[in-house]
């Protein structure tokens, strides 16, 4: 199944058209805490308030599969 991570803020809303191909939602879950490691090392040392975000999983119709507040832990 095709994934869609977008990132979502309380003003601001970043789109993901390109989606990745997924097993299952194990595998999905898996690749979002990979896709917000990437983010936060890429922005190490700027300040960015990260609980103001969260990365929303959804299938190609919408719907949502999950959400993760950037805030979490990713161990």
């Amino acid at each position: 199944m095709r994934c869609y991570f977008n990132l979502i803020s309380d003003d601001e809303t970043m789109i993901d058209e390109e989606g990745v191909e997924v097993r299952d939602i194990d595998q999905a879950w898996a690749q979002a805490l990979k896709a917000i490691a990437e983010l936060r090392a890429e922005a190490e040392g700027e300040s960015i308030e990260w609980d103001r975000w969260r990365l929303e999983a959804t299938d190609p119709e919408g719907n949502i599969l999950f959400s993760v507040k950037l805030t979490h832990g990713l161990h």
